[in-house]
């Protein structure tokens, strides 16, 4: 009991340092960027559930989903904002295979200190038809450059984030190769600065937009849109041997009526 205090306290420290930097005006910001970014596929997304791992609240993100049914993360019940919201561990989720149309990753993977653990479990609860986002930060941009700052020379938010843990995309294209994953495309946004003052992030506002569209490199966020591979050519469905003891043939699989039994 005593053990689980101690995770509470360090999963809502943790928490807590996110929802200052979400606070600040550089990540109103970045989550202004997000929501631009996410506007076009949630408009076009439909199925009937839609499961958020987030470092945030998300509501205002998602007010334009499709998709009506939404559930959202978070590490302990205090936080629990409304009665949709999900406790669990989020490499653990008390849900069954292949039960969400839409799975977004929401800088989480910089969040859990189990990221490959989280990708699986987001993996195994996204139907194979369904669809599977990833935001992250960019550690190879200037977001990543400023981490390696001394902290009296970092954004104030920025310090808010020193256990965060950056992956790179081809850390992530290794991870989604190992678990079967497909990645249907890549975007990357947000060229400014990490910097906390308002007028500067306006006036470079512009600038970023046309970097944005022209899919300029080095970036401080990319967004991956990832699909479940069906029939991997890597695994073939080996052919019956005939050994002579039983026919070649399938077993069929036990159905509700094959099980009643005949008075």
């Amino acid at each position: 009991m005593h053990v689980q205090k101690q995770l509470s306290e360090l999963n809502l420290q943790v928490w807590q340092g996110w929802q200052h930097f979400w606070g600040s005006p550089l990540g109103q910001e970045v989550l202004s960027t997000e929501q631009r970014l996410l506007q076009p596929l949630l408009e076009e997304q439909r199925g009937y559930h839609l499961l958020c791992l987030g470092s945030c609240p998300l509501q205002p993100l998602l007010k334009n989903s499709s998709i009506r049914h939404h559930l959202e993360w978070r590490p302990v019940a205090e936080l629990a904002e409304h009665p949709s919201c999900l406790i669990a561990d989020p490499a653990a989720l008390p849900l069954p295979d292949d039960s969400m149309d839409l799975v977004i990753l929401h800088h989480s993977l910089e969040l859990y200190s189990r990221p490959h653990a989280l990708l699986k479990e987001a993996a195994r609860v996204t139907l194979p038809k369904g669809e599977l986002v990833v935001l992250s930060f960019n550690p190879l941009s200037l977001w990543g450059l400023a981490r390696l700052l001394p902290s009296f020379m970092q954004a104030e938010p920025i310090r808010s984030l020193i256990d965060a843990r950056f992956l790179s995309q081809s850390k992530m294209h290794d991870w989604l190769e190992f678990l079967d994953l497909q990645l249907e495309q890549q975007q990357q946004v947000f060229h400014r600065p990490p910097c906390n003052r308002v007028k500067f992030q306006q006036r470079l506002r512009s600038l970023d937009h046309r970097l944005d569209q022209k899919c300029w490199p080095f970036a401080g966020i990319y967004m991956l849109r990832i699909k479940k591979r069906i029939g991997s050519p890597m695994r073939p469905v080996s052919k019956l041997k005939n050994t002579g003891w039983l026919p070649v043939q399938p077993v069929s699989s036990p159905t509700r009526n094959s099980l009643k039994i005949e008075k």
